[in-house]
């Protein structure tokens, strides 16, 4: 892997496959203008530093980042897992195995073809079960969890039997709570029916309750480019209508916008086919992530031809999800647009800083200690050989931690709350976590909200997203990191360092060039701390 000396900016010049392309569907046509004036708009935030660059976007996740975090030894997270006894979890179980390589994903996954994948799973749904009995054991008790999901990788690769094996685990240690939300993800493409049905019997026996179909893209020449040939609408569409035979009547599906070869009439037509789809709870929509460490910049270097820069890509996404909202869906949390009636309970509440646990290789958790006295963003090992060695020697898979004070905790809540399309109440989080909002960041949100990205509810004494602040979410969210966590991300990890490798490919946050950074701070250091006062009385 080469040395990434910048993650901002594309190297090569490209005109945008979907600009070169007239727009043949009016609708398409109408929703393309209407995004492409409030994008305009948005261009005004450019000389304060908050703008969406063609390598920078990533969609929030952590918070710390992993390159904020520190390692820590089998002890001290055998340590760290015991004080979590009796508590309540979201569950992930991480399967890493896919059948191709989608040349867009950052996942950690391992490559396998169908004729090896019984034999290759063998071992890590051993280690999972290990996992799991190895966690309950530390803490005395089968794991309550609030939810369920297992993704990866390609959990549906997953043989039916190894999945057989892997549930009756599940259900010996972990006490699934009462209408617990159980996903699973399934990659859409043919299956032999008999099969696929099997599977779904084995599912639905369990008590699954939502499906994961990401789609992607609905256009054939997308598919075949980032590398999902065996898959498309076609099939999505069929397997749809086999799960909903099975008795399954929620789903959830993604959208990634901006794609290579995508145009404004493909990306619109997909969006019109898949609001029709009644039991499709969430579409998730969120402009191509493009970082430089990702297998589809190779093929930016060779197809230059065949992309859309980051300006198109966010007209797109923003032309997707006004779309989607006069179809009747709404926001909550960014970028999962959900029908009114039904919220997606497990996503929304990953960003309430509840306690999530993760299985497997490269998932990650966090951690709310049982005194409200400590918190944290953790992650296993990345590599499938180190965590299983982790657990074979008798200690939690947790490689790296961030644990933080009340300060970032309450910078965390804020993070979450906004970022879940709500009002966020700063009183209340004064009061919990014992600390001064305007100590903490009383100019960055004064700065955030002359520029009229954030606004004021004073009937509940919090603040929520403006249009304009949820569409650069994202970059806000970095303006809202703390100095050592802004710090730790602009650090570029040493080639030489033998977790170089994850420590870019995990790292799972936007990157903002510094002369950004700089812009903003220059605005931001000119506003007072006071901010509490506009929303106290």
């Amino acid at each position: 892997m080469k040395q990434i000396l910048s993650l901002t900016e594309a190297q090569y010049p490209i005109d945008s496959y979907a600009e070169l392309h007239p727009i043949m569907n009016a609708a398409a046509a109408h929703y393309k203008e209407k995004a492409k004036v409030f994008a305009t708009g948005l261009q005004r935030l450019d000389e304060f530093g908050i703008r969406r660059t063609f390598h920078g976007f990533y969609y929030i996740s952590h918070y710390y980042p992993l390159r904020a975090m520190s390692e820590i030894s089998g002890q001290r997270a055998k340590e760290i897992l015991s004080e979590m006894a009796g508590s309540t979890f979201e569950v992930y179980l991480h399967y890493p195995f896919c059948e191709q390589l989608c040349s867009f994903c950052h996942f950690h996954k391992k490559i396998t073809s169908l004729d090896n994948v019984e034999r290759r799973e063998t071992e890590v749904i051993d280690t999972l079960i290990a996992e799991l009995q190895l966690n309950t054991q530390i803490m005395g008790q089968r794991i309550k969890a609030r939810s369920l999901q297992l993704g990866g990788g390609t959990p549906s690769l997953m043989t039916n039997h190894g999945l057989v094996r892997l549930l009756k685990a599940c259900e010996k240690y972990l006490d699934i709570q009462t209408g617990a939300e159980i996903k699973i993800e399934i990659y859409p493409k043919h299956y032999d029916e008999n099969y696929l049905r099997e599977k779904l019997k084995i599912l639905k026996n369990f008590g699954f309750t939502d499906l994961v179909i990401d789609l992607e893209s609905g256009n054939q020449k997308t598919l075949d480019f980032i590398q999902r040939k065996n898959s498309s609408l076609d099939d999505y569409l069929r397997l749809v209508e086999i799960c909903i035979e099975e008795g399954f009547t929620s789903f959830i599906t993604a959208l990634m916008a901006g794609l290579p070869y995508e145009t404004y009439d493909s990306m619109y037509s997909t969006v019109e086919t898949l609001s029709e789809i009644k039991e499709l709870s969430v579409i998730n929509v969120f402009p191509t992530i493009m970082r430089e460490s990702d297998p589809i910049s190779k093929k930016l270097e060779l197809h230059p031809e065949a992309f859309n820069d980051s300006s198109t890509r966010d007209t797109m996404w923003l032309m997707a999800r006004m779309a989607l909202h006069d179809k009747g869906f709404i926001d909550g949390p960014i970028s999962y647009l959900h029908r009114p009636a039904i919220r997606p309970e497990q996503q929304a509440d990953k960003f309430e800083c509840v306690n999530l646990i993760g299985f497997g290789p490269s998932s990650f958790g966090y951690l709310n200690g049982p005194h409200n006295d400590w918190a944290g963003q953790y992650f296993n090992f990345c590599s499938t050989e180190e965590h299983r060695k982790r657990i074979n020697e008798g200690y939690p898979a947790i490689w790296r931690i961030g644990q933080y004070d009340n300060e970032e905790r309450a910078r965390r809540k804020i993070i979450f709350g906004l970022a879940n399309v709500k009002t966020e109440n700063l009183l209340a989080i004064e009061k919990n976590y014992n600390v001064s909002i305007d100590k903490i960041m009383g100019k960055t949100l004064n700065a955030l909200h002359s520029l009229d990205l954030i606004e004021l509810d004073k009937s509940i004494h919090g603040i929520r997203f403006t249009d304009q602040g949820l569409a650069r979410l994202e970059e806000i969210t970095y303006y809202f990191y703390s100095k050592f966590a802004k710090d730790k991300c602009d650090e570029i990890p040493d080639m030489r360092d033998e977790n170089y490798k994850w420590l870019i490919n995990q790292h799972y946050a936007v990157t903002v060039r510094r002369e950004d950074r700089l812009r903003f701070e220059k605005y931001e250091i000119s506003m007072s701390n006071n901010f509490m006062e506009k929303i106290r009385y």
